[in-house]
């Protein structure tokens, strides 16, 4: 559904922009091959850095070209007294990316300022999630209670980082590498006391999102 709403979304913006295939991949700085294929549907799972690119040039978020419920985005400089709520995930009650991004859910919601939201990230409100770090395997850089901003539609670690994974009722908070010659996932944590992780395949990661705000008392 994803590949299919993507080259959909992707035919669409093209169209109001006036861009052809070669240019589309011009702009995006890509190789015209790999729009082609994207955009024929031969392409299964785009690296995520690709679809920013092609997103970027379009001038739009990254959601609302791989998800077809995306919200409205809160940009910089609109509605600068406003806020938007963002959802708390509850692993326990809440079975992936679907459920966090449906309409209509208001548990523990966090409030930013819409201005501030818009300048930190173009993803929509509704693909958005905030998660309560457990433990201290990420610490120094992650700590017990610290709040993470999430960004649920970074399923997929084309961008090394800080990503949630869901194992089932319980969450992790893993530092994720790609290795696309070897096909794995290297996971690890910053916390020199806990045992380094053998890669994974990517199927075997279940990947709620990338980390891209960590809020924390001082």
């Amino acid at each position: 559904m994803a590949e299919r709403h993507l080259a959909k979304e992707l035919k669409r913006r093209m169209a109001a922009h006036g861009l052809s295939q070669k240019g589309l991949a011009q702009r995006a700085g890509l190789n015209d091959t790999a729009v082609r294929d994207i955009l024929a549907g031969r392409s299964r799972h785009p690296r995520h850095d690709t679809i920013q690119k092609l997103a970027d040039a379009l001038d739009c978020g990254v959601a609302e070209l791989v998800d077809d419920r995306a919200g409205p985005i809160a940009r910089a400089g609109a509605n600068g007294d406003g806020y938007v709520l963002i959802a708390r995930y509850d692993p326990t009650t809440d079975a992936g990316r679907e459920t966090l991004s449906t309409e209509g859910r208001h548990f523990a919601d966090t409030a930013f300022r819409a201005d501030w939201l818009g300048e930190l990230t173009r993803t929509p409100a509704n693909q958005l999630a905030m998660v309560t770090m457990k433990g201290d395997s990420m610490a120094p850089t992650v700590t017990e209670g610290d709040q993470l901003l999430v960004d649920l539609t970074q399923w997929s670690p084309g961008t090394d980082g800080i990503y949630v994974i869901r194992q089932g009722d319980h969450i992790l908070v893993k530092r994720l590498t790609a290795d696309p010659m070897r096909q794995q996932i290297v996971m690890s944590t910053d916390n020199p006391a806990y045992a380094s992780l053998a890669p994974l395949a990517p199927s075997e990661v279940d990947l709620l999102g990338r980390v891209i705000w960590i809020g924390r008392r001082v």
